[in-house]
C-alpha cells in the first residue's frame, strides 16, 4: 500500500474518532501496515469501525486483529491444519506446514508419528496443549523455517538406505487459502 492511500484512511479515522492525526502518528501506523494491500487494510478498518464500541482511535494491535485474527484464532486455525494433515496422510506421510510454528508445536508434543498414533480420547488434551504451545511459540521470531515432520515411510526408507525412494511430503497451508502480508492483495481478486 502506498503512503498516500494509507494517509487518507488514517485521516478518516482521525475525523471519526475526533483525533488530530500528526505526521509522526501516520508514520508509525504506516510502518506497521505498509505490507498489506490497500484493499485488505480498508476491509479491516471497515470491520473495526463496524464492531468497535470505544470512542478512541483504534490502536495498531486492534486493527491487526481484524487483519490477522487474534492469537486464539491463529492457534485454532493451526490445530485445524494439523487435523487436516492427519486426515490426509496420517502416520505414514511426511508433512510440511506453511506455518513453521505448527511443526515446532507437534515436535514439542512428541512428534508426528506419536501424534498420529494417539488415542481419540486423548485428543482434547493434546489439542489444549497444542493451542497453548502455539500461542507461546507464535510470539517468538527466531524459529527456523520449513521444519518437515517425518512420517513412517520416510523414516523407514531412510533407515533401510532407500533415501532416494521417499514420497514427497504432504504440504498444508501453502497456496490459495493461505493469507500472508505479501499475498493478501492477490487473494481477494
Amino acid at each position: 500500500m502506498n503512503k498516500v492511500d494509507f494517509a487518507k484512511r488514517i485521516l478518516v479515522l482521525g475525523e471519526i474518532y475526533d483525533k488530530q492525526i500528526t505526521k509522526t502518528l501516520t508514520d508509525v501506523y504506516y510502518e506497521i501496515f505498509k505490507d498489506y494491500s490497500t484493499e485488505t487494510f480498508s476491509r479491516a478498518l471497515e470491520k473495526c469501525l463496524r464492531t468497535r464500541a470505544y470512542s478512541s482511535l483504534p490502536k495498531p494491535a486492534e486493527i491487526l486483529e481484524f487483519l490477522e485474527g487474534t492469537p486464539q484464532d491463529k492457534a485454532l486455525i493451526a490445530w485445524l491444519q494439523v487435523k487436516e494433515a492427519i486426515g490426509k496422510g496420517g502416520y505414514y506421510a511426511s508433512i510440511e506446514f506453511a506455518d513453521p510454528v505448527i511443526a515446532h508445536c507437534v515436535n514439542w508434543l512428541g512428534g508426528w508419528t506419536w501424534l498420529c498414533c494417539s488415542q481419540i480420547d486423548e485428543m482434547p488434551f493434546i489439542e489444549k496443549r497444542f493451542l497453548d504451545m502455539y500461542r507461546l511459540l507464535a510470539k517468538r521470531e527466531t524459529l527456523p523455517e520449513n521444519v518437515r515432520l517425518v512420517g513412517f515411510i520416510e523414516a523407514q526408507n531412510n533407515q533401510a538406505g532407500y533415501s532416494g525412494d521417499i514420497p514427497k511430503p504432504i504440504r498444508i497451508g501453502f497456496g490459495e487459502g493461505q493469507l500472508t502480508k505479501t499475498n493478501q492483495g492477490e487473494a481477494g481478486r
